[in-house]
């Protein structure tokens, strides 16, 4: 597996494209822009490191350089202290303890190139002839980036997930919103600022792209609130089927949510009916070392109990937020969400004793309620090894631990950011006092904008000639606004930031607030009492993983108990953030995010399936200034790929058949 991996840094310069060679060590040149926040003059000397956790092959190993940051600044980094990154003069420091959204060191710039191609896959032994890879290999390589389509009858588009975008949303990768499809023959070059650190993943937003193989892992070094030794490279968990997901998705529209077959990790994986010696993920550890491992879940519909038999684990970040470490021996990872966790190679018998096997399976285990495959049917959920001998080749005699397996997020109270925050009252919710309480509940509120940012997640039944993608479809869709998303792929929101009133399959929510002010968001997927605007809607006893564009947000509650009109008990004093939180089957989750970053960001479903079906909506935050900030100067790349978009899409000879009636059935 190639690494797409970038270290801690403030701007990436805008120059023109360059393809790299990603089957080698990357290539960096140093920045020459304005440092704010800096003091003393623009140098070029200062530290160039290979960060802690880089790559295990030291083929792809990339050193960070900042050098324009001057010789009075110096890494920090070391196995008993993992949270400090850069020392500089006067005691200042980069580390765990650095509020990433106001302040980061300044970097270089990366650049690669992403193309897009079919390609036969055999990852569970069984071929599935509708891949769809980067750069010729699932998954995808390990960020100025520059992708390329050799697809001939698919558009498409890359998300870099979980980041900020922060006033970069043509950089956001989402075909309908930020930008038109890339035409295939056709190429689009995403710049970004990666102001973050941690793991995350990136993944075609187009249609059901990603589960056909367009995702790879994503990490942008920086420090850690947990002591390791030594990194392993990122473990990417997925489900798994034998043709294409575009294929299936007629199953879902029928209201029969499509099975998955198999467990990839690592894009291996050993099929039921295709059993493969030495055909599973494997990796080796040294007794006694402390190892980081980065868990990414990039399925279409599989939520992940990820545990390795007799070893404990220390949890250190969920998502691209660093949390203060706990240790558990199993941790739940919901679809799209990421963890850094710390192995200790020494593993324990039940009684508490070393166990002295040399082998211990590594378990991606399907949640209960969160999964869908055929009854009799499972999966083996033992798709890895931990090797304690290198050349190791025979299975463990491991048994699986005591943990329960149900459709949770990780503890709530566990999550507990390293940079605290204080929510502050919000900016949209009509007849709401806090009282200036941290944790209190509430009475129901009232008002215009309460009512239009709760939300109630379940199928909508067309009315008569309403359907998609024809009229006269009776498909029931999955909705979070007021109805399911439907785009014209072929004009994205952000070169219409200018209207007032958006067609209603856009899905936009208006968030005028002032700069920095809070918006909270109430959603439920079950519902009690008078309080309950359930319509045409029916709301379903479905888990939900649910993902925010352009922002984390801070979860005030999550219950598992229907919404009734009334608030839960809300937490402001440092609740936990992320940008994937799971909405429980018949629950509640009160999310807020800072409106910040000017734009129209999605927020979605992250079952592939539902999001695809129309579980999705845009915030519109803070139009007038995004108006000032996506010019028509700053969007000429956007509108040059939409004039190429619409060049492919006319032509009837570049669609997969002379008969296609309909090209577009999901967003």
């Amino acid at each position: 597996m190639k690494l797409l991996q970038d270290c801690w840094v403030s701007v990436l310069a805008f120059f023109d494209t360059i393809t790299l060679n990603l089957h080698g060590p990357t290539s960096q040149h140093a920045l020459t822009a304005n440092l704010d926040g800096f003091h003393g003059q623009l140098a070029n000397d200062g530290p160039k490191f290979t960060p802690p956790s880089c790559p295990e092959n030291p083929d792809a190993v990339l050193q960070c350089d900042y050098s324009a940051m001057g010789k009075q600044w110096q890494q920090c980094s070391t196995n008993n202290n993992r949270g400090c990154w850069l020392k500089g003069p006067g005691g200042q420091e980069y580390n765990i303890n650095t509020d990433y959204e106001s302040k980061w060191p300044t970097g270089t710039v990366r650049k690669y190139t992403l193309n897009v191609d079919q390609m036969n896959l055999t990852s569970d032994g069984v071929l599935n002839p509708y891949g769809k890879v980067f750069n010729k290999q699932y998954p995808g390589p390990w960020i100025q980036i520059t992708v390329k389509n050799n697809l001939q009858y698919n558009g498409t588009t890359v998300h870099w997930h979980g980041v900020r975008q922060l006033h970069s949303l043509e950089m956001d990768g989402v075909p309908g919103v930020s930008q038109c499809p890339i035409a295939p023959g056709q190429s689009y070059t995403y710049r970004f600022v990666a102001t973050q650190y941690g793991t995350s993943w990136y993944h075609s937003h187009y249609s059901l792209q990603y589960g056909d193989g367009l995702a790879g892992p994503l990490t942008v070094h920086g420090p850690s609130s947990a002591n390791y030794d030594d990194p392993k490279d990122p473990f990417l968990m997925t489900d798994w089927i034998h043709r294409s997901w575009f294929q299936e998705f007629q199953s879902e529209l029928n209201g029969v949510p499509p099975p998955a077959t198999s467990i990839l990790l690592n894009g291996q994986g050993s099929y039921a009916g295709a059993a493969r010696q030495g055909f599973r993920f494997n990796t080796t550890v040294e007794r006694g070392k402390k190892y980081l491992m980065r868990l990414i879940n990039t399925s279409i519909e599989t939520t992940f109990v990820f545990a390795i038999d007799n070893h404990n684990i220390t949890v250190m970040s969920s998502d691209f937020v660093p949390i203060k470490p706990y240790v558990t021996d199993h941790v739940v990872v919901g679809i799209g969400q990421r963890y850094h966790i710390v192995v200790e190679a020494s593993p324990k018998n039940a009684d508490g004793s070393a166990n002295q096997d040399n082998a211990f399976w590594m378990r991606t285990i399907p949640a209960s309620g969160c999964s869908n495959y055929p009854v009799g049917a499972a999966p083996d959920e033992r798709q890895g090894i931990l090797y304690y001998k290198k050349g190791s080749t025979g299975y463990p005699h491991t048994n699986r631990g005591g943990f329960n397996i149900n459709c949770t997020d990780e503890p709530y109270q566990k999550l507990v950011p390293i940079v605290p925050w204080q929510v502050p009252q919000p900016a949209n919710l009509g007849g709401y006092n806090r009282h200036g309480s941290t944790e209190e509940s509430y009475s129901p509120m009232t008002g215009t904008k309460y009512n239009q940012d709760r939300f109630a997640v379940g199928l909508d039944r067309p009315a008569p000639g309403q359907g998609h993608p024809l009229p006269t479809d009776p498909f029931a869709r999955w909705a979070i606004g007021p109805k399911p998303l439907f785009l014209n792929l072929s004009d994205p929101t952000i070169l219409e930031l200018q209207k007032t009133q958006y067609d209603a399959d856009y899905v936009v929510i208006p968030e005028d607030v002032l700069d920095g002010s809070w918006v909270y968001m109430i959603i439920y997927g079950n519902a009690t009492g008078s309080g309950a605007p359930i319509g045409n809607r029916l709301l379903a006893a479905v888990a939900h993983p649910l993902h925010i564009h352009g922002h984390d947000f801070v979860l005030l509650a999550q219950t598992a108990t229907p919404f009734n009109g009334t608030l839960p008990t809300l937490k402001f004093d440092n609740p936990p953030r992320r940008d994937v939180v799971l909405l429980p089957a018949d629950g509640t989750i009160v999310i807020a995010f800072k409106a910040d970053n000017p734009g129209s960001w999605l927020f979605h479903c992250h079952i592939a399936t539902h999001a695809s079906s129309g579980l999705a909506m845009q915030l519109a935050e803070r139009q007038g200034a995004a108006q000032k900030i996506y010019t028509a100067a700053r969007l000429d790349a956007v509108e040059k790929g939409c004039a190429s978009w619409d060049k492919w899409f006319s032509n009837p000879s570049n669609l997969w058949s002379n008969n296609v009636t309909i090209f577009q059935d999901d967003s």
